[in-house]
């Protein structure tokens, strides 16, 4: 049985049966938090002002994708922006089987109308899609005509007709509005539809098309008598659950069908732009091809005449309801400590809306707790097809992974993350040859990531698992290849974070007692933390009696400097600058159980573990914050010292800090060790007041021989993901020297000894 239990009815992208479709209801009740809807529909206006221009800004259609992560509150947007701007809201979710429940609901007969279409032409869709959304057009002007609605406009127009669409609702039925007002449409258009066929296709869409800006023109004057070229967009029509539009056509229909439905559906609303109505279609699906493909790509020949398209829409709410679990905090006179912060009931404050609601109404209603919940959706509900999709995402949640944007299969693989396992979106280019995601800090999804990588009935632990699927994506060229010592580093101290929580805690003692409780977010010793890093031996011979690099006789050794102090940290955060290193906003990594990874180019330092130096129940503050700051270098020669400077994360003199240079490519066999501490001779260029309590740790190698953290039977794995394999070291193992001299004749590259010896006797002093 998978760990925390698995969901084998839960819908994909909804809630599971045992918690009931009415949790995802409620979330839609609450009052909304934050401004994204206002920002939504400023955006569309943006466009819309900026329309009434030559090539290529003028907009091939008004139409643009919302596209994002599972539980980022898609649905929830359009239906609050709904409330200010006049809007046509259609689901065309598909069926997910006997049983299963979503919310919202679909609109059943809408969504049938779009289906079977992989056997028709693209005229033919297209004249469907005109018919349907003329038929749309002239039913909402019909009933905006009457009583109920007139002499009401903007805002006050937008309010009461999303209203009246949603009376009647249930957590499994539209309103009855609504889905009279979409039935009706679909079945005219079904009966217009059957006549098709009578002319000749081109003429036939012609006529539709003709009827359908009509209608349009007649819709939009119902809305607003202003005859005038508008400076706000008056309309929105929107699809929920649209990735079903992009499906290809059937091969076999190449002669007479090209587009997918979608790209159909945007050379009809490419009729509509004198229109000020824009559509939007939300989806979890991140094909760029489809929903955002560049000018280049784009399959109508339209793009080649410069015609601009939209990127996707992505900034989506994130950590909307923070202030509520610090102000419930304050009411119940709880302190900002680590053990309070790694309650359930403040980690769902942090990241996608879903986690708190789900967890409130888990606690109102029961069901799933929130960290089972979020373990399937990161997983996919278990899906055994997609073992390697699922611990990439986990690995990714927890140690930040950077895929190489150059190649199409790392931009797949990214999109089918996003889609399926939770990554999120952050920003795609106006040229949508690419997107920017990651994992941001969200603890709860990071607790459900810790807990799938370290499931005991399923692949033995982080410390087998992780090293292993880091080392099929850096073969596979999914990864960045200039981060591969970082990624390896932040690994290798993710695992000891986990070795020691299991040493200071029995997993299976914590599963009987406290199965709904987070595990892995949770303070850590700091000493803790360095014995399950570093060989027994080489913690106790070295780490614990370690000097400062000044060997000040007054300043204590590191094992008692640090006897009282603990790292809280389930997953690591991208910092953007140094200023984010600092022990002010370490504390702030404290409050969210974060480490954090430096930015490119950040001098010094790579990463950085918080310390709060004193109890757990102790509060965070910047005065008893340290730091464990690492550096990792991927170089087989270290004959240059490496050092860094602790200021930039604790000004305090007085305050203890660790660093931990990591020289992952070399190991030093040498009298002195794997691991040494640096004293004042070895940094006698950069030694101070700042260097009396900073504990300056230098480990060589990657190999079960310094670290407790790497497995000996996973060793190759890890000099798999540092090695930056050089043409001859791939070359065949049976090549002999012959051979060998046949590659360098080849020219390659230039040796300077070689080319030296060869030409030295043409060359005239």
């Amino acid at each position: 049985m998978p760990f925390l239990g698995g969901l084998s009815n839960q819908e994909a992208g909804g809630l599971p049966r045992s918690l009931s479709v009415s949790a995802l209801q409620s979330a839609f009740q609450e009052p909304y938090q934050g401004e994204t809807p206002q920002l939504l529909i400023n955006v569309l206006n943006e466009y819309w002002r900026s329309g009434a221009c030559a090539p290529p800004e003028r907009p091939h259609n008004w139409s643009i994708s919302v596209i994002q992560s599972s539980g980022m509150g898609k649905s929830r947007i359009v239906e609050e922006a709904a409330l200010s701007i006049f809007t046509i809201p259609i689901n065309i979710r598909e069926e997910l089987g006997d049983g299963v429940k979503t919310y919202p609901p679909p609109d059943e007969k809408f969504r049938d109308y779009f289906r079977e279409h992989r056997i028709k032409s693209d005229l033919r869709l297209q004249a469907e899609y005109a018919i349907i959304l003329g038929l749309l057009f002239t039913k909402a002007a019909a009933l905006l005509r009457e009583s109920v609605f007139k002499h009401k406009t903007g805002a006050a127009l937008a309010r009461q007709w999303s209203n009246y669409l949603n009376e009647g609702r249930t957590e499994t039925k539209v309103g009855t509005n609504r889905k009279e007002f979409l039935d009706s449409v679909v079945d005219r258009a079904m009966e217009i539809q059957s006549g098709l066929g009578a002319r000749e296709a081109q003429q036939e869409l012609d006529l539709h098309k003709a009827e359908m800006k009509e209608s349009c023109r007649t819709f939009v004057g119902a809305i607003s008598s202003n005859d005038r070229r508008t400076e706000e967009v008056k309309s929105v029509v929107y699809f929920d659950e649209a990735h079903q539009l992009t499906e290809p056509p059937l091969e076999m229909q190449s002669e007479a069908r090209h587009y997918s439905p979608y790209h159909n559906l945007g050379k009809v609303l490419s009729e509509l732009a004198e229109f000020p109505v824009f559509f939007i279609f939300l989806s979890t699906s991140s094909h760029l091809q489809e929903f955002a493909p560049s000018r280049a790509s784009h399959p109508s020949v339209h793009m080649s005449q410069g015609l601009r398209l939209f990127p996707p829409f992505t900034e989506l709410p994130f950590d909307i309801f923070e202030d509520k679990v610090f102000q419930s905090l304050k009411r119940q006179n709880k302190k900002c400590s680590l053990e309070n912060m790694g309650q359930t009931d403040v980690m769902v404050g942090f990241g996608r809306g879903l986690w708190y609601v789900h967890h409130k109404n888990w606690v109102e209603m029961g069901g799933l707790p929130v960290i089972a919940f979020a373990r399937d959706k990161l997983t996919a509900q278990e899906d055994e097809a997609r073992v390697f999709h699922t611990v990439i995402a986990a690995l990714g949640v927890r140690i930040g992974v950077t895929f190489d944007r150059t190649t199409q299969v790392s931009r797949t693989m990214e999109s089918e993350l996003v889609e399926s396992h939770m990554r999120v979106i952050y920003a795609i280019p106006e040229h949508c040859e690419f997107m920017h995601a990651g994992s941001p800090s969200e603890p709860i999804l990071a607790e459900a990531a810790a807990w799938h990588l370290n499931d005991p009935f399923d692949g033995g632990g982080i410390e087998q698992q992780g090293p292993e699927i880091l080392a099929r994506a850096c073969e596979k060229r999914l990864l960045v290849e200039g981060e591969r010592g970082e990624l390896c580093g932040r690994l290798l101290v993710t695992i000891a974070h986990d070795i020691a929580l299991k040493r200071q805690l029995s997993l299976s003692k914590a599963i009987a007692e406290h199965p709904f409780d987070p595990y892995f977010h949770r303070p850590v010793h700091v000493l803790g933390f360095l014995q399950a890093l570093f060989t027994d031996n080489i913690f106790r011979d070295v780490i614990l009696g370690a000097h400062s690099v000044t060997a000040n006789t007054d300043v204590p050794t590191l094992g008692m400097a640090f006897a009282k102090s603990y790292i809280f940290f389930s997953h690591f955060a991208l910092a953007e600058d140094s200023q984010m290193l600092s022990a002010p906003n370490l504390a702030v990594a404290l409050l969210r159980g974060m480490a954090l990874q430096a930015k490119d180019n950040q001098k010094s330092i790579d990463a950085v573990i918080p310390v709060h130096m004193g109890p757990p129940d102790a509060s965070i503050s910047p005065k008893s914050t340290s730091a464990v700051n690492l550096k990792f270098n991927n170089r087989q020669e270290t004959t240059s010292s490496c050092h860094v400077s602790r200021q930039i994360t604790v000004p305090n003199e007085g305050m203890p800090v660790i660093s931990i240079i990591f020289e992952l490519g070399a190991e030093k066999v040498q009298e002195d060790g794997l691991v040494t501490v640096n004293g004042a001779t070895d940094c006698e260029t950069h030694s101070s007041a700042w260097d009396d309590h900073h504990y300056e740790i230098v480990a060589y190698g990657c190999s079960a021989k310094t670290f407790r953290a790497v497995l000996p039977a996973v060793e190759p794995h890890y000099q798999s993901i540092l090695a930056a394999q050089t043409i001859v070291q791939g070359f065949p193992p049976a090549a002999n020297e012959q051979r060998l001299r046949a590659l360098q004749n080849l020219k390659p590259f230039f040796n300077g000894d070689r080319e030296s010896a060869e030409w030295s006797m043409l060359l005239v002093e």
